[in-house]
């Protein structure tokens, strides 16, 4: 496997979650596509994608769907889905200035084309990480979010949530396992909670809060 296909099993594996083979999911802001790959062949869902752009990438896999639109206006109708997935995208509306309003805008338009019944499955690197914040934040500009300010505004749209907090990241083969090291000690140490690398939010979308 590729550095980025063990990243990304890394990171579907610590999120834990559970699918019913043949409901839909749509994947917001979904970019190259990759984590549709592993929706559709490993859990057998039917996956539909939209970003502002669409990736070269996505003509590549054969069984997605895809529409371009923003997270301010999907471009679905109400209720539309099982499932919605947004991975790494709330830091970037408004990367510039983070505007609260406009996060707040986006997780209504996740809770409007997500089924009653459905789940909003939320993930985000976290700001403070001390493999992120050097690399991601300062070097390449990602304006990643805290984890309190994380679970702030999604409590704000949805009360309920449920959260969890783990660690991955794409090594290199030949540092992987002292790097698996500092994961497991990462996710043992009760007090390294607040800066692990990705915070993750699952809503049960039981009805409108």
């Amino acid at each position: 496997m590729t550095v980025k296909q063990l990243y990304k099993k890394d990171i579907f594996e610590k999120m834990g979650l559970s699918f019913k083979k043949g409901n839909t999911l749509l994947d917001v802001g979904c970019g190259d596509g990759d984590d549709d790959k592993i929706f559709i062949e490993k859990y057998s869902l039917k996956t539909w994608g939209t970003d502002i752009y669409k990736d070269k990438n996505i003509k590549n896999i054969k069984a997605l769907n895809f529409k371009k639109g923003s997270i301010y206006k999907i471009p679905f109708k109400d209720n539309s889905f099982d499932y919605v997935f947004l991975h790494d995208v709330l830091h970037h509306i408004d990367e510039k200035n983070q505007s609260t309003r406009l996060h707040l805008d986006g997780l209504k338009e996740l809770r409007r084309v997500c089924k009653r019944g459905g789940k909003i499955i939320i993930l985000e690197a976290n700001r403070y990480n001390p493999l992120f914040y050097p690399h991601m934040v300062k070097m390449e500009g990602h304006n990643h979010f805290t984890k309190g300010y994380f679970i702030r505004i999604i409590r704000s749209i949805f009360p309920r949530s449920q959260f969890k907090y783990f660690e991955a990241h794409a090594y290199p083969s030949f540092v992987r396992f002292p790097f698996k090291i500092f994961e497991f000690f990462m996710e043992k140490v009760p007090f390294l909670e607040p800066f692990r690398a990705y915070n993750l939010a699952i809503v049960n979308n039981e009805k409108k809060e």
